[in-house]
């Protein structure tokens, strides 16, 4: 838990630091490179970090270790493919999101290889989890301040994944996975079947989220953008619990699997903590003065107030799915995983455009 907290605190200090040193619509463009950044996490996990978790946790860490040389061979090519893609779509772009994805394109394998670290390592070496977070933490720490001030959002995208390297140098000098092991695509081979289901399931949940939050700026603009990633930055440490919470339960959920009642009441015990969390939380973002999220979030934040009770109910009610969700990936089933996020997507998919597309970024 405590290297999510790390991770949390990464992403709000870097979002803090660009609003503060850009403008509404640049803000809005680093947003449009974090989900970017959020959409090839999701896709390197559900491929690569996802079975390791649910199929893998039972093993000895002896066993485990033969498999990081091929998971990191896939989420290098996965990474790589997917960069060539944000390139071709951020020279094609103009203006500050067009800089933002052309930046995020050259650190994009950087920031994937550290997050594979982090998942390496939380099963049975959480401290290690810890140091490789910590470093990306302070890399940002030191970097981002120095920041010339004509500064673009590109500097920014470009020093954020940078400080992703030392992270992931470290996880490596951690680990030592042999280069003579890694082959690009042996892992995914070898998963395949329950990779195809994670990915499938990944298309239809997180896929969807962060489509919906890309569709901000096109309906209604970017600087509507930035005020609904500063709100989603606001929730922050509800989504860290959720992270940690799902790799905490899911390993323990796989190891107790034949164990339905044990593992009932795991999952049970983890819904309500994380809805009670999300609900106390967002009577804490309320109260908040208004002059706080302006010295957090800058211009970005008179848009942004407005959305601190829609998204907070939002989350409460999508907290509830969480112990489901995760007992479900615990059992080891990727087709019922599957089947169980297909009939959330349309909800998930619909409801924020259309809002919207009425109310700007308030229907979100």
């Amino acid at each position: 838990m405590a290297d999510q907290g790390v991770s949390s605190l990464s992403n709000i200090v870097v979002a803090v630091i660009v609003a503060r040193s850009v403008s509404a619509a640049e803000f809005g463009a680093f947003g449009v490179a974090m989900v970017v950044y959020q959409l090839g996490l999701g896709l390197t996990r559900a491929a690569v970090t996802d079975p390791l978790l649910s199929q893998h946790s039972h093993e000895p860490r002896h066993a485990r270790a033969r498999h990081v040389p091929r998971m990191v061979g896939s989420v290098l090519t996965l990474a790589l493919a997917l960069s060539v893609v944000v390139l071709a779509v951020g020279l094609l772009l103009s203006g500050p999101a067009g800089q933002a994805l052309v930046a995020l394109a050259w650190v994009l394998p950087l920031a994937l290889v550290q997050d594979l670290g982090r998942y390496i390592f939380v099963i049975d070496k959480p401290q290690s989890a810890l140091v490789v977070d910590t470093a990306w933490l302070v890399g940002i720490a030191v970097a981002l301040p120095l920041a010339p001030a004509d500064a673009g959002v590109g500097w920014f995208v470009a020093a954020w994944g940078l400080s992703a390297g030392a992270g992931g140098l470290i996880a490596a000098f951690i680990e030592r996975p042999s280069p003579r092991s890694i082959r690009p695509v042996a892992w995914l081979a070898d998963e395949r079947e329950t990779s195809s289901r994670y990915v499938g399931e990944w298309m239809s949940s997180q896929l969807a989220g962060n489509l919906t939050t890309l569709a901000v700026g096109p309906i209604a603009g970017l600087p509507a953008l930035g005020a609904v990633r500063a709100v989603q930055v606001l929730y922050g440490p509800v989504n860290t619990l959720h992270a940690g919470i799902y790799l905490a339960v899911v390993p323990d959920g796989a190891r107790i699997r034949n164990d339905r009642a044990r593992l009932r009441r795991l999952m049970l015990a983890s819904t309500t903590l994380i809805v009670a969390a999300a609900a106390i939380w967002m009577i804490v973002c309320v109260l908040m003065p208004g002059s706080f999220g302006e010295s957090l979030f800058g211009a970005s934040w008179a848009r942004g107030s407005d959305l601190v009770v829609p998204m907070g109910l939002a989350m409460i009610v999508s907290s509830a799915a969480t112990g489901g969700f995760a007992g479900i990936r615990a059992l080891g089933d990727p087709a019922a995983s599957l089947r169980a996020r297909l009939a959330s997507m349309p909800g998930e998919l619909a409801a924020p455009v259309g809002g919207v597309a009425v109310g700007g970024a308030s229907g979100f």
